[in-house]
C-alpha cells in the first residue's frame, strides 16, 4: 500500500533537521503501535511505511542514517537533536529503549525493506535486555540492514567541560529566578504591582532549561542554598513542578503557566508579619492560624495585580488551592468541597517535597530524600493524587539527584542523573574509590550489568549523610 500522493508530496519538502526528528518520532510511534497491533494491521502498516520513507529520504540526502545516544541525548548522523517539548516524550522513550538493551545506537543501511523494518520492530520488542541475546535474534531473523551499535565511551575531559557549561547556564537561570521572586515579593509586600513580562521571560528560561538539561537544574534545586530560603524555595518548587509537568507531557504553554504559578504559590506570605516568617522556634497554634491565611492572601495579591491575565489567574488558583488535599480536606476550608485541578496538585507535591528536604522552622533538621518520599507515599490517595505522585517518584527517583550514596563496591558517589525506567538505578558520579582516594571525573550507570554474569555491576548500599562525613556536596557538584 502506497502513501497518499498529497501526503508524500508535502513530505518531500521536509528539511533534514525535521526528518531526523521524524525518524525518532516514527520509531516511537512504531514501537508503541506494535504493542497493540500485528504487522498486517493497517494501524501498524501506515506508520511503518512512513518511517521507511523517512529513512530513505535521510539516506538519499546524507548517505547514511546513524542514530546514537550519548549521555542522555540523541544524535542522528552526528547532529544532536534538540526537541521541543512536544518531542520530548519520543526522545526519552527511545533513549530508554536503547539503554535497556545496552546499546549506543542503530545504523539503518541502504537496501532496508519494509518487511525487514517490520521484523526488526517485533524482534526488538520481544528481545531480552541482553545485548548478546539481541544480536543472536537479529541473526536468526536475518535482520541485516539495521545494525545495533555499542555504547560510546565519552571522553571524561569533554564530559566535564560540557557539564560545566551546562551547569553555568543552569546556575544563571536559577539565580535570575531567585532574584525575580525576591523583587516581586518586595513589590507585593509594599502593595505595588509586579512586572508580568519579566516574570514570564524568566519562567520561559526555566522551562527551556528543563527541556535542554533537566539534570543540571535539578542539582541546583537540590543543593544550592540562599540566605533567604523563601525565595529559593519558590524557585525549587518551580523547577520540580516543570520537571514533573514535562514527564506528564504538558505542552509548552501549560508548562509556562505551571512554572509561573509555582514561582508565586507562596506570595501570600508577604502579607504575614515578618516576625512570624522569621521565627526560630516551633509554631504554636496561633502561629499556625496566621500561617494558614497565606493561600487566600496569595490569591488576592495576584488577582489585584495590574494587567491580570491567564498567567495570574492560574497562579491565583494554585496559590489558593495548593494546601487543599486530594480528599478535599486541608486549608483554606472550602464551602463547597472539590478536588484541586492538576496544577495545584502538582505544586502541592513539589512544595511538600522541597519543604521537607530543605528543612523549615517547624522541622529542625531536613529529612533525607528517601524519607520524604516515604512520607509522600503515605499520603497517596488522601493528600496527594496517586497518579501524579507515582510519576513524581519516577521523576525524582528513589535516590534523587544530589544524594550521597555508598555502593556495594565500597565506592562513594553523588547521584548524577535519575533513571525513569528504573528508579532504583540512577547514574552516579564517583568521588571516592574503595580505599577512600579521590577519583577522576567518572560517571557510572547503575543499570549496567556484568556481561559475563548478567548481574548488576554496582548497587547502592545506602544513602549517606554528607554532614557526617564532612562533605560539601554543593562544592563538589559545582566544581
Amino acid at each position: 500500500m502506497k502513501s497518499a500522493p498529497v501526503k508524500e508530496q508535502s513530505f518531500l519538502h521536509t528539511s533534514a533537521p525535521d526528518l531526523k526528528k521524524e525518524l525518532v518520532n516514527g520509531l516511537f510511534v512504531l514501537f508503541r503501535t506494535a504493542e497493540l497491533y500485528n504487522s498486517n494491521h493497517p494501524s501498524f502498516q501506515n506508520p511503518a511505511q512512513h518511517l521507511l520513507s523517512v529513512i530513505s529520504r535521510l539516506q538519499d540526502g546524507e548517505g547514511k542514517v546513524d542514530l546514537e545516544t550519548l549521555d542522555g541525548h540523541l544524535f542522528v548522523n552526528d547532529a544532536r537533536l534538540k526537541f521541543d517539548l512536544e518531542g520530548y516524550t519520543a526522545g526519552k522513550f527511545l533513549i530508554g529503549v536503547l539503554s535497556s538493551h545496552h546499546l549506543g545506537g542503530l545504523s539503518f543501511e541502504t537496501g532496508l525493506t519494509q518487511d525487514e523494518l517490520n521484523r526488526f520492530v517485533f524482534t526488538f520488542k520481544k528481545a531480552p535486555e541482553d545485548q548478546a541475546a539481541l544480536l543472536e535474534l537479529f541473526e536468526q531473523e536475518k535482520i541485516e540492514q539495521i545494525i545495533p551499535r555499542k555504547k560510546k565511551e565519552e571522553n571524561p575531559v569533554l564530559r566535564k567541560e560540557k557539564l560545566h557549561t551546562s551547569r553555568e547556564a543552569a546556575r544563571k537561570t536559577f539565580t535570575t529566578a531567585v532574584a525575580l521572586v525576591e523583587t516581586t515579593m518586595a513589590s507585593a509586600r509594599a502593595g505595588k504591582g509586579f512586572n508580568l513580562l519579566s516574570a514570564k521571560r524568566v519562567v520561559q528560561e526555566l522551562v527551556d532549561q528543563v527541556a535542554e538539561d533537566e539534570t543540571a537544574l535539578m542539582e541546583l534545586a537540590a543543593l544550592l542554598h540562599f540566605d533567604n530560603h523563601t525565595y529559593a524555595h519558590s524557585v525549587n518548587v518551580a523547577v520540580l513542578s516543570v520537571a514533573l509537568g514535562t514527564r506528564l507531557g504538558l505542552d509548552k504553554k501549560m508548562l509556562a503557566l505551571l512554572g509561573f504559578a509555582a514561582l508565586f504559590h507562596d506570595i501570600g506570605k508577604v502579607k504575614l508579619p515578618l516576625d512570624l516568617l522569621n521565627k526560630l522556634d516551633s509554631y504554636d497554634e496561633e502561629d499556625w492560624k496566621q500561617m494558614r491565611r497565606h493561600p487566600v492572601l496569595g490569591a488576592k495579591t495576584l488577582m489585584l495585580n495590574r494587567g491580570t491575565d491567564e498567567f495570574t489567574a492560574r497562579a491565583a488558583e494554585v496559590a489558593f488551592m495548593h494546601h487543599i488535599n486530594y480528599d478535599t480536606n486541608g486549608y483554606p476550608i472550602l464551602s463547597e468541597k472539590r478536588v484541586p485541578g492538576i496544577l495545584p496538585m502538582i505544586v502541592k507535591i513539589c512544595d511538600t517535597y522541597e519543604a521537607l528536604t530543605s528543612g523549615r522552622v517547624y522541622f529542625k533538621t531536613p529529612f533525607t530524600p528517601d524519607q520524604v518520599l516515604q512520607k509522600l507515599i503515605g499520603g497517596m490517595g488522601t493528600m496527594y493524587d496517586p497518579l501524579l505522585l507515582k510519576i513524581f517518584v519516577s521523576t525524582i527517583g528513589v535516590f534523587p539527584v544530589g544524594s550521597l550514596v555508598l555502593l556495594d563496591t565500597a565506592e562513594i558517589g553523588i547521584v548524577y542523573k535519575t533513571n525513569p525506567d528504573n528508579v532504583y538505578r540512577p547514574k552516579v558520579r564517583l568521588i571516592a574509590d574503595a580505599n577512600g582516594a579521590k577519583t577522576g571525573f567518572e560517571i557510572v550507570d547503575l543499570s549496567e550489568r556484568d556481561q559475563a554474569t548478567g548481574q548488576y555491576s554496582r548497587n547502592i548500599k545506602r544513602i549517606l549523610n554528607s554532614q557526617d562525613y564532612g562533605i560539601d556536596l554543593t562544592r563538589l557538584v559545582l566544581q
